[in-house]
């Protein structure tokens, strides 16, 4: 419940609106002078964060954190590990449709072609909400696998976790799938703003696989003449708040070595 209340309040785009809430109930107390400051940063953080590139200084680090794998260079893969699935199986067997994807939904082809290309590499396959809804088959990693059988990779190749509500507990569950193989080389393929908590949450598991950062929300440089739409903006926003507040809170909670991990094993994204 506190975690969910903070993680509410803590939100940009929220604590904006109860800005503009609180302004609201000072001008009816009488507040003038308070009711005008709260809705003036109200404002002033809608537009900066809702229409600028002000909405790319939170999303920015973490996305550029880990490089894209230079496949040319690269050492081949023992095997590929796809946290989040990126696709929606419930409205896909609703709609009668092929495939529903969702955001992060880059996993699906990235890890199809990565198969195609290291024919011997296993798959590991995690995503989850915790709960038995959706059931069995319209998860989401049975549509990712669905789909995987439909580009022609072998079912004897994949391996899934479909439980796993977060990302300490996917690190946990894809590892114990790892089993005694964790010496060898893992690609682990996720979007790039989430990337810099998963590997630190398996750096303290002892384990250290090739991030392969996909669904990049930012490229360099800042473009301060860009605007985005205002929905746009805030989501964005928004997507950097969690991260750097899941950041910081596996870091007090010794889930993570570091605050905010990343590259530091020569070899890795070469």
């Amino acid at each position: 419940m506190l975690k969910t209340l903070i993680d509410f309040i803590t939100t940009p785009s929220t604590f904006l609106l109860l800005l503009a809430f609180l302004s609201l109930l000072a001008l009816l107390i009488g507040w003038r002078r308070r009711a005008i400051g709260c809705l003036t940063l109200s404002l002033t953080g809608f537009v900066g964060f809702g229409f600028t590139s002000l909405s790319e200084v939170l999303i920015a680090p973490l996305s550029a954190r880990f490089p894209a794998v230079d496949l040319a260079l690269a050492e081949p893969p023992f095997g590929l590990i796809v946290l989040g699935a990126g696709l929606n199986e419930v409205h896909a067997h609703h709609n009668n449709a092929l495939i529903e994807l969702e955001d992060g939904g880059e996993a699906i082809p990235t890890v199809a072609l990565l198969a195609q290309r290291y024919p011997d590499a296993r798959i590991i396959l995690s995503g989850g909400s915790g709960t038995d809804f959706p059931p069995a088959p319209l998860r989401a990693v049975d549509g990712m696998r669905r789909v995987l059988l439909e580009y022609g990779i072998a079912a004897d190749r994949i391996t899934f976790d479909p439980h796993s509500p977060s990302t300490v507990a996917r690190a946990q569950n894809t590892l114990a799938l790892v089993g005694d193989d964790a010496d060898q080389v893992w690609w682990v393929i996720t979007p790039a703003h989430r990337m810099p908590r998963l590997i630190g949450v398996y750096r303290k598991l002892g384990f250290e696989p090739v991030p392969y950062p996909i669904d990049f929300k930012w490229i360099p440089p800042f473009d301060f003449s860009y605007f985005y739409h205002f929905s746009d903006g805030l989501r964005l926003t928004d997507l950097g708040a969690h991260e750097w507040r899941g950041l910081l809170l596996y870091y007090l909670t010794d889930k993570t070595e570091t605050l905010f991990p990343g590259p530091h094993t020569a070899g890795v994204n070469p």
